[in-house]
């Protein structure tokens, strides 16, 4: 099991005093959070993109990303997920292309179709053939990165003997899909792609979520792929404390507030995603536990969602602070005895 962070941005007006922002103390707490997340050895820091709500402010996360790469060392950066619809695949594959150099071979490509109305209609797309303009545009950003010229002659996209002069650093991007329902997962294991996604969304249980990550593990190898490249991190809510009840006590009021003022699945509480075991407040030892049921379930990496509902920036670093110290030493490999 990995670990990693994993913000969506939210942000809100005429909520409790104590629960606002500006947009700019928000960003540049995540920077902190990045940073401190490097210093304490997490894998990876994922990063949202939305538009047109205070339910995620971050727009452009490619020029977030390279602060981020600047002011960090080691760890990964990566997005959950940009949503190829709304963009020109070429100006894709450049962006990232240029950002992974930046960054000495750091990102991580998440990548989605989307899923909000408000967004598609803002972008005046047609949300109705999101998939094939999907997959449309993977098959340019692909050809692209191969730093050879090419045309495309897609139902979407056509481009004629093209050309990027900076190509990723990565010998192999990697990327990952955005979904965790059966329909979809299948479908990227046939693809050979890896998938991501936040389990409360999508199912109702881990054991529901371990019979989604299966069927997907069945369907990849069964296209011929090679299972030892799946990767699968998966985000959770997250605060952990010495004990459990000081933990819920700080987390519960800004997780409820998340939950309600989320596009979709508003009428969750922190109850319902406590009830389901998906979510990871507590105690270290409750985190443990918690966390190797996921491991159990397929999950490899957690992606830990920390910052949501206006939660202090002081109190998301103690969390954060207390899992490298308490929690990720009961996930790391016992050395080999040579």
């Amino acid at each position: 099991m990995e670990f990693s962070l994993f913000t969506v941005f939210d942000n809100y007006k005429n909520q409790k005093e104590s629960f606002t922002r500006t947009p700019e103390q928000l960003l540049q707490e995540v920077l902190e959070q990045t940073v401190v997340a490097d210093e304490l050895g997490y894998k990876a820091a994922w990063f949202a993109e939305h538009h047109f709500s205070e339910y995620g402010i971050m727009t452009t996360p490619q020029t977030f990303l390279a602060v981020a790469a600047e002011r960090t060392k080691n760890i990964r950066l990566g997005t959950a997920i940009v949503t190829l619809p709304f963009k020109n695949p070429i100006q894709v594959a450049e962006d990232y292309a240029l950002l992974d150099v930046l960054s000495g071979g750091r990102i991580n490509l998440g990548l989605g179709s989307g899923y909000l109305p408000h967004e598609f209609a803002g972008f005046n797309v047609d949300g109705k053939d999101k998939a094939l303009r999907f997959n449309d545009s993977l098959a340019v950003i692909k050809k692209a990165w191969t730093g050879e010229k090419f045309s495309h002659d897609g139902d979407y996209y056509q481009y004629k003997d093209i050309k990027l002069e900076v190509t990723p650093k990565q010998k192999e991007m990697p990327i990952w899909i955005g979904t965790l329902s059966h329909n979809g997962a299948q479908h990227v294991g046939e693809m050979g792609y890896n998938i991501s996604g936040v389990p409360y969304v999508a199912c109702n249980s881990v054991p529901q979520l371990k019979d989604i990550i299966d069927n997907y593990k069945k369907t990849y190898r069964e296209a011929g792929h090679d299972e030892s490249k799946i990767h699968t991190p998966l985000a959770l809510h997250a605060y952990v404390a010495e004990t459990r009840e000081e933990a819920i006590e700080i987390a519960k009021p800004h997780l409820d507030l998340y939950l309600d003022t989320r596009m979709y699945g508003k009428s969750a509480k922190y109850e319902d995603l406590r009830d389901r075991g998906q979510v990871l407040i507590g105690s270290p030892q409750d985190v443990i536990e918690m966390l190797k049921e996921y491991e159990d379930a397929g999950c490899d990496e957690v992606m830990l969602l920390m910052n949501y509902g206006g939660l202090p920036h002081e109190k998301v670093v103690q969390s954060m602070e207390l899992v490298a110290k308490k929690v990720m030493p009961a996930f790391k490999k016992e050395a080999v005895l040579g």
